[in-house]
């Protein structure tokens, strides 16, 4: 399914995530990489256009929060997602890249996934981007 997003200058890009079938809609089966306000295991429907289905709406969040890290320092990368996993999160990266997509459960304490990442930002290891934030983790 292909995501339809805004990127940092506002120019719009696509993304495409996997999908498994429900019922007539389409459960996301990766962790978005770049689009917004999308997180692993939400429902969504979709648009078909010519064969290509395109994302039409959030039926039913998952309660997963999305978090988009770059690396500042690639070296600490193993360490810091190491930690990550260790935290009850899984990522996804693209190789030879500084840049990886965090999924946290809703069932992880985020203030604790949270800190971490502050912790790593203030020593200068990488930046974050809360992408989608569950309505629980948000509070």
């Amino acid at each position: 399914v292909v995501l339809v997003y805004k990127n940092i200058e506002g120019l719009f890009e696509e993304e495409s995530v996997w999908v498994q079938p429900a019922g007539e809609n389409y459960k996301v089966d990766n962790i978005p990489f770049y689009a917004p306000n999308i997180a692993l295991n939400d429902v969504i429907s979709v648009e078909d256009d010519e064969g290509i289905l395109y994302f039409d709406e959030l039926v039913e969040p998952s309660g997963h929060s999305t978090l988009q890290v770059i690396f500042f320092k690639s070296d600490e990368a193993g360490r810091v997602l190491n930690a990550i996993e260790q935290l009850g999160c899984q990522w996804e990266g693209m190789k030879n890249q500084p840049y990886f997509a965090i999924d946290v459960p809703p069932n992880v304490n985020y203030k604790k996934v949270r800190q971490f990442l502050d912790n790593e930002f203030d020593n200068k290891i990488l930046d974050f981007k809360e992408a989608c934030l569950s309505a629980k983790q948000s509070k």
